[in-house]
């Protein structure tokens, strides 16, 4: 958001005969503009009708007219209040007086809808100190436009503020865990990974917390599959809450697990007598996707590995499960899944052997990620929303409130 101008910078700025406010607004005309000592521009309207219908019988008349100041948004850095000149009118029929309607703000509001508008889609984004700042309103003001604005935006996705309405049920779904207050708090997030949207986000993360979260799906029977990392709470929940889905173990995470084991067998390598010299700020050469080396960089690695034959043979079995995530099918991939377990067991480093456990723990739920092919059930999607609510958290030092958080999450930025 940009910063407004100082008031000494402000008044060098003022028009000597004049100023002209392209205010924007159809219904009303322009009666006077004026500026003020304290930096900000007056601006009087009224309404361009000439009567108004009763509210009681439907009828048109005229009565008096007085004023209102509505604050509006800010024109090139300057302040600007609005002063309404509201009219009264008297039914000539029922005798009723009533005012006429004020479709720029709302009935009773002191701020322009477009103002509200532009403060939630800011607090979307911002924390609400700094909207709050910047407009020059208070934080509850700032909290109740950012409600206003997402509301709609859920109820078009079939959610609520409540938290309580039954969810949209895709097919795919991805569950994941982020900290709220690191070692204390944590919350579960639940996406549609058809759609690439968030569905819901609830506090805790244990079974308890998740069952209660999956039944609100409001046809459960159609999700065919969750995708989710390895976590001791997420499956047992979904075989409770979804026992005719299959869970697909994110490969991301596989592969991630695999390369901890690795990297202690490239950093042992490192220390060793043989390795280093050979390994000296020469480790990524074994980390790194052979497919984003140069020539050079791929003769190199091959040459280290020639002499340190150890690493290069746990090299190729880490190489071996990405190959296989990229090439298997359905029919191959569990043949080929025992085969390399049975190399590593036989060949691979004790790090890598020990790594074995969590492949034969989760075997059917990695297998399941075949069965989907050609779609690719992937977790990326939630990792990318874990990501950007860690931001959110940061720019905000944190939330006191998680329903704000939530509805952070949900809207994404997207008012």
């Amino acid at each position: 958001m940009p910063d407004q101008d100082t008031r000494e910078d402000a008044e060098a700025k003022v028009p000597e005969e004049g100023i002209v406010v392209p205010l924007d607004l159809p219904e009303f005309r322009v009666v006077a503009q004026e500026w003020q000592a304290d930096g900000s521009l007056s601006v009087q309207v009224i309404a361009k009708r000439q009567s108004a219908v009763c509210l009681h019988c439907a009828q048109e008349s005229v009565h008096d007219c007085r004023g209102r100041v509505k604050q509006d948004l800010s024109l090139r850095g300057y302040p600007v209040k609005m002063i309404v000149l509201k009219r009264r009118f008297r039914c000539l029929l029922c005798h009723q007086t009533f005012t006429e309607p004020d479709e720029a703000c709302g009935r009773r509001r002191r701020t322009t809808v477009r103002l509200r508008e532009a403060i939630g889609k800011q607090a979307a984004i911002h924390s609400v100190e700094e909207v709050a700042s910047h407009f020059g309103v208070g934080p509850r003001f700032v909290r109740e436009c950012l409600q206003a604005q997402a509301e709609p935006k859920l109820l078009q996705r079939g959610l609520d503020l409540s938290a309580e309405a039954p969810l949209p049920t895709p097919s795919f779904l991805g569950i994941d865990e982020f900290a709220v207050q690191k070692g204390h708090h944590y919350a579960t997030i639940l996406c549609d990974l058809e759609h690439r949207q968030v569905l819901e986000v609830s506090l805790g993360r244990k079974l308890e917390d998740v069952i209660p979260l999956l039944k609100r799906l409001a046809h459960p029977e159609k999700v065919q599959a969750v995708s989710m990392d390895m976590s001791a709470s997420f499956a047992p929940a979904v075989r409770a809450a979804l026992p005719q889905a299959h869970i697909v173990i994110d490969h991301f995470h596989v592969i991630q697990h695999l390369m901890k084991a690795f990297r202690k067998v490239v950093s042992s390598w490192a220390h060793k007598k043989e390795g280093v010299i050979l390994l000296h700020r020469k480790q990524y050469l074994f980390l790194q996707a052979p497919e984003d080396f140069t020539a050079e960089q791929q003769q190199e690695r091959a040459r280290i590995g020639s002499q340190l034959p150890a690493l290069e043979k746990a090299w190729q079995l880490k190489e071996a499960v990405r190959s296989w995530y990229a090439t298997a099918t359905v029919k191959t991939a569990e043949a080929e899944l025992d085969a390399w377990i049975s190399a590593v067991r036989e060949q691979g480093p004790e790090p890598m052997q020990k790594a074995l456990s969590t492949f034969v723990k989760w075997k059917p739920e990695i297998l399941a990620f075949f069965h989907f092919l050609p779609t690719r059930i992937s977790n990326g999607f939630v990792e990318g929303k874990n990501t950007r609510t860690k931001a959110l958290m940061r720019q905000a030092y944190g939330y006191r409130n998680f329903l704000h958080l939530r509805l952070r999450i949900l809207v994404g930025g997207e008012l």
